[in-house]
Order: C-alpha cells, then sequence, then structure tokens
C-alpha cells in the first residue's frame, strides 16, 4: 500500500511540473528595440575636402553604426563618413529600426590659403643717404596674417638685397619685393627726395575761424579782434563763416555742425581752441598761434579767368606723416552790409553802416572735413577748379584761397596759406 501511494504522488508531481512547462511555451515575450540612439562625429569643424567619420551607438552603448542609416540634410549617404564638396553648415542624424537618432551639425569651411605677401617699409620716402628697413607680412584667406620677414628674401629693382636694410643714394624712385616660399610680393615704392626741392623749414600760420552773423549785435567783438590781430601779423588769417544773413551758405552750416557751434560771436583758433573771451583782450591766443617753423608747409596758385577759377595747392613735407587731410576754402573779401551792433567798437552805434566783412567763406573745394593728401616725404600737388558765380561770389577779382593741412579729425592745423586769387604764394 505505501509503495502504490508513492507512486500515485509521484506521477501527480510529474504531470503538474509538465503542465506548467507547456503554459509558459505558449507565451513567449516580444522583442523590444532601443529607447533611443546616439550619433557623433570625431570632427564638427572642417575644411572642404576633408572627411568626417560619424558613430552611432544605442542605450546600452552597444555600437551599432554598421546598421543604421546615416542621412546629410536629409539624404541617405552609404557608410558612416562624409566629405564635403562645398562650404557650408550641414545637419546631420541616424536611424535605426524605427529609432531616430539626436541631430548633430558639421561646418565646413573653404581651405585657408595664402592669399598674398605684404612688403612693409619703415619709411615710405627718404633723403639720400637715408635708410629704410623692410619688413613682410603673409595675408591668409581668413583675412590672418604673419611675420614672415626672416623667412623672406628682399629685392630693390629686381636686385636681391642682403638682410632687410637699404641706403638709398640716388634721387628717384626704388621698387621693393619680397619673395616667400617662391610666392611673390606686388612691387611697393619708395621715394628718394631731392632735398633742395624743399626748403629747410616752413613757418608756421595761425587760422581764426569766426561765427558770425549780421544780426548778431555782439559779433563785431570778434571782427575787432582779428582786425587787431592783422595789424600785428601777416601769418593769421581769419575765415568769417556767416549765419542767418546773405552771406550765409551750406558749407558754413556744415562747419558750424562739425564744431557744434551753439552761440554767435564763436571763434575757433587753429581749430582746437576756442578764442577766449574777451577776444580783444586775448589776441596774442591767435598771435602765439603764428609763431616759430614746422616741417610742413603750402604752397598755391591759382587763375582767374572770368568767375572761373583754377587752383593747384603745393603741400610740402619735411617728414613722413599720416592720416593728414587738405581743406581748400575760397574766401570773398569787401562785401559791405550793415552790421548790428551791441558793443563799445566801431563808434558804439547799434547799427554799424556799411560794415566791410572780409574773408568770407564762400566755398570749400574739399569735403568739409578734408580730402586725405599724400603726406610723406616731398612736394605733392592736388588741383581744383570752380565756377565763382555758381556761389553767390560778389567780385571774383576780391577773392582768395586758404589752404589748410589739418589731422584726421579736421581739428587740429598743422599749418596753413593764403593767397588771393590769380597770385601765387610759394612756400615760405
Amino acid at each position: 500500500m505505501k509503495l502504490i501511494k508513492f507512486y500515485l504522488l509521484f506521477t501527480l508531481a510529474i504531470l503538474l511540473g509538465c503542465s506548467t512547462s507547456s503554459d509558459n511555451s505558449t507565451n513567449p515575450q516580444p522583442p523590444f528595440g532601443p529607447d533611443y540612439i546616439l550619433l557623433s562625429s570625431d570632427q564638427t569643424i572642417v575644411e572642404v575636402g576633408e572627411t568626417v567619420t560619424m558613430n552611432v551607438v544605442d542605450d546600452e552603448d552597444f555600437d551599432i553604426t554598421s546598421q543604421s542609416t546615416i542621412m546629410i540634410e536629409g539624404s541617405a549617404i552609404a557608410g558612416s563618413t562624409f566629405t564635403p564638396t562645398n562650404s557650408g553648415s550641414y545637419e546631420i542624424k541616424a536611424t535605426y529600426q524605427s529609432v531616430t537618432s539626436n541631430k548633430i551639425y558639421i561646418t565646413a569651411n573653404l581651405p585657408v590659403v595664402l592669399s598674398r605677401i605684404d612688403v612693409n617699409l619703415s619709411e615710405p620716402a627718404i633723403f639720400p643717404g637715408g635708410v629704410v628697413t623692410f619688413s613682410a607680412s603673409a595675408i591668409y584667406s581668413n583675412n590672418t596674417s604673419e611675420d614672415i620677414t626672416s623667412e623672406s628674401e628682399f629685392y630693390v629693382d629686381d636686385v636681391l638685397i642682403s638682410g632687410t636694410e637699404y641706403t638709398g643714394n640716388e634721387v628717384g624712385t626704388i621698387e621693393v619685393k619680397a619673395v616667400y616660399q617662391t610666392i611673390s610680393s606686388d612691387s611697393f615704392q619708395v621715394q628718394i627726395v631731392d632735398p633742395s626741392t624743399l626748403p629747410s623749414n616752413f613757418s608756421k600760420k595761425a587760422v581764426i575761424e569766426d561765427f558770425t552773423g549780421t544780426w548778431c549785435g555782439y559779433c563785431p567783438r570778434v571782427s575787432y579782434a582779428a582786425s587787431l590781430v592783422e595789424e600785428q601779423s601777416d601769418k593769421v588769417f581769419t575765415v568769417g563763416v556767416h549765419n542767418g544773413d546773405v552771406m550765409a551758405n551750406s558749407f558754413g552750416s556744415a562747419l558750424e555742425d562739425m564744431y557744434n557751434i551753439t552761440g554767435f560771436p564763436t571763434a575757433y583758433v587753429d581749430r582746437a581752441y576756442q578764442w577766449d573771451y574777451p577776444e580783444p583782450n586775448n589776441i596774442n591766443q591767435a598771435l602765439e598761434a603764428a609763431e616759430g617753423t614746422v616741417n610742413v608747409g603750402l604752397a598755391i596758385e591759382s587763375s582767374l579767368s572770368g568767375s572761373n577759377l583754377d587752383i593747384t595747392i603745393k603741400q610740402g613735407f619735411l617728414e613722413n606723416m599720416s592720416n593728414v587731410k587738405l581743406l581748400v576754402f575760397v574766401l570773398e573779401d569787401g562785401i559791405i552790409t550793415d552790421q548790428s551792433n551791441y558793443t563799445s567798437y566801431y563808434g558804439g552805434s547799434s547799427t554799424i553802416t556799411d560794415f566791410e566783412h572780409n574773408g568770407v567763406l564762400r566755398y570749400v573745394a574739399t569735403n568739409i572735413m578734408g580730402d586725405a593728401t599724400p603726406s610723406i616725404l616731398g612736394i605733392h600737388e592736388q588741383s581744383f577748379s570752380v565756377n565763382l558765380s555758381s556761389y553767390g561770389v560778389l567780385n571774383p577779382s576780391n577773392t582768395g584761397i586758404l589752404a589748410m593741412l589739418v589731422n584726421d579729425t579736421a581739428r587740429v592745423l598743422y599749418n596753413a596759406q593764403y593767397a588771393p586769387s590769380n597770385e601765387t604764394q610759394d612756400f615760405d
């Protein structure tokens, strides 16, 4: 009986075990893809023609690159490398099964190449016996530069020189170029100037710019001060810049804006300094501005035919300078009008009848801020022509030319020169 019971229990256990195994085998778990995939590249910025290699991993960090599809700007490519043929930014993503990766961006730039070689000169002009030093720069396509002086060879008039210095002996122009890695620069000129063509120095002149108007009762104060200056010096030139009367014009308005004139009268000496009040008591401020000598000067030639005025301005430089500008004004003398007067000058009457206005600004031949001009050692010329009848000039024979050399802000005067129309004023 015990054996029978054991047999029955054993058989039941086997049957139950088989039943459980059979139930499980009929309900297998379905397969699942990764939750996400991650795309990366070995470079994000390349030059056109360089190759970028991409890599794809799943959420278990298994490499699935070869099983993925990589797309550049939405188009599938073969493999996992990309070589851009055009510059620009490229959007890249990958897919695996039904999962899409993150987006990455590759920037392709044009290759950086040598664009040109520049020669730099210590002096653009020298006197005979002077020394000029050369250096060279490589300029690349991405606008960067590199000093290549030590790796370059320098040629003067196509003859190789030793080192980077050259002593000029003969008056004239020399051509300088540099050669770097078989690449030649453009030619650059150095002037060797004959010193006998230039004076040893130039006398300093000064300019008063008087912002005035016939309606302005206090303006005769500055006119009187200017007349005191002119009695003591022929090297101070006065410009009358009129506002609100028949002598006003657009050139005067532009000058007012440049100086930011807010009241009348206002006067400036050598453009940089306002003439101190009361001007008749401070004439030394103008006289002292016209003392001594400087290394830049001007000469004026002109020809007047009827109302047509042709002007040639010569600029002399005894040193190499930079950012110098030339200003050329046409002024008219002897304009007779009544002038309001709140001062004790000119007899103290409230109206000065038939007051003579001189140095009245009529025309500016250059830009109001000046024209750029060669400012290296030597003499340089610029010419201008104007029909004076187009600018309200009453008597062309009463006109004169005022030339000024100023800095790049037009608010510092280096030197000036004046000459009546149809007359020549040489360097002095």
